[in-house]
């Protein structure tokens, strides 16, 4: 698509929790890099329960900066608002070599929030079409518990304060 060059801009938007392929082309790769990223996670998330049933650290949490740094054009910029622990998962020297723009941080929700509000209600946007599931509030640990557990189907989650819920479409 970009004739060899690369794109002009990537955005991070998952940080730690990246997931090495387990199929495709790329697949070969991140096995190839499993011991580096099992290190890497031991260093940035210690306290990640691996093996539990909720919320666990993905298993290459450098991944999507090393792909976005490798694919970027010369004098690219990359936006990362995924989330990061402290640590040294950065390719800062390719990144340097290849004279990127970064730009980085936490989105701040509350500069947004009247303007989603706004789209809302005059219907420009509807957010019921991202729901994949709909709980009542009394569910609310529970529904967080099968986020975690990346539950097939938990993507985004309505909480209700009825005591019915439904599935979303």
């Amino acid at each position: 698509m970009t004739g060899g060059i690369g794109p002009d801009r990537a955005i991070d938007a998952v940080g730690v929790d990246a997931v090495a392929p387990s199929a495709g082309p790329a697949a070969k790769e991140a096995r190839q890099q499993r011991a580096e990223f099992r290190k890497e996670l031991k260093e940035v998330a210690p306290e990640a329960n691996t093996r539990g049933n909720q919320w666990r650290a993905g298993d290459a949490p450098s991944l999507v900066l090393e792909w976005a740094v490798k694919s970027l054009a010369k004098a690219g910029t990359l936006s990362i608002v995924g989330l990061y622990p402290e640590g040294k998962l950065f390719p800062i020297g390719e990144a340097l070599d290849k004279n990127l723009t970064i730009k980085a941080g936490n989105t701040p929700h509350r500069k947004y929030i009247p303007d989603l509000v706004d789209l809302v209600e005059t219907g420009a946007i509807d957010p019921a079409q991202i729901l994949t599931q709909t709980e009542p509030l009394t569910d609310a640990i529970e529904a967080y518990k099968a986020f975690d557990r990346r539950q097939s189907g938990w993507v985004k989650v309505e909480l209700t304060p009825d005591a019915g819920s439904r599935q979303a479409a």
